[in-house]
């Protein structure tokens, strides 16, 4: 799992997740994302899910004033790339934000 505190930047997350579809098989094979995300300028808490070739996106509840933005995202799949999946995922959050983060496959 990925968590980083932080704001995804909008612009950029279609990018990364049209890149997760598309992983080189050198980087791993992801059966499934399951994933709370926190979306620049977006008062709900986006949440995201795929199996294999298909996914769904969906607002949850709003972010309650004063909450910490964290994005939590879990990976299940085999023979991972974890730097590179943990470096492709920081290029979507907004830098100008203080984070934090954890990722252990």
């Amino acid at each position: 799992a990925i968590v980083k505190e932080g704001e995804i930047v909008p612009r950029k997350l279609s990018m990364w997740m049209q890149m997760l579809g598309q992983l080189p098989e050198e980087k791993g094979t992801i059966f499934r994302i399951k994933a709370i995300l926190a979306i620049k300028d977006h008062p709900f808490k986006h949440v995201f899910h795929a199996v294999m070739d298909v996914s769904d996106e969906d607002d949850a509840g709003p972010w309650a004033e004063g909450e910490k933005k964290i994005n939590k995202i879990v990976f299940i799949g085999k023979s991972m790339d974890e730097p590179f999946l943990r470096s492709a995922f920081e290029a979507i959050v907004d830098a100008t934000v203080t984070t934090s983060q954890h990722m252990s496959l």
